[in-house]
């Protein structure tokens, strides 16, 4: 995330002159042990909303912040939430162990080689189950 300084600022024993360019690494803020305990491992129970009033202000920021922060943020996370329900109800989607996932970060975070997955349709297995008790899957990448 970027943002232009529109005249000079002091911060700490620093100078930003205006005019300058300021870019703010959302990955590098958020995996930050300054902010997070074990930034590196998956917890859901962060993101409660008792949790979340303990964060220092803007140490997460995936929609920016302040005046600038995306009018959409609680359409997308609402969005967001709805299509892995949906998706979920209906199929599982293992991540190929053999399959190793590298970073390759630009304005947004994505995988350089892709992630495998293994796609699994749940309904289809309950239903082919019941008939004949046998499994299938399909891969994609």
């Amino acid at each position: 995330m970027g943002r232009q300084a529109i005249y000079d600022y002091k911060v700490d024993k620093y100078v930003i002159p205006s005019g300058s360019i300021i870019l703010m690494s959302q990955y590098v803020i958020h995996h930050d042990s300054q902010y997070l305990c074990d930034p590196d491992l998956f917890s859901p129970d962060r993101w409660t909303k008792k949790a979340k009033v303990q964060f220092p202000r803007f140490s997460y920021f995936p929609f920016g912040g302040g005046i600038r922060v995306y009018v959409g943020e609680p359409f997308a996370l609402m969005e967001g939430i709805l299509l892995l329900a949906t998706i979920c109800r209906q199929w599982k989607m293992p991540h190929d162990p053999d399959h190793k996932v590298e970073l390759k970060p630009h304005i947004t975070l994505c995988p350089k080689y892709g992630i495998r997955m293994q796609i699994v349709n749940t309904k289809f297995f309950r239903l082919k189950e019941l008939f004949n008790n046998t499994k299938s899957t399909c891969y994609w990448q």
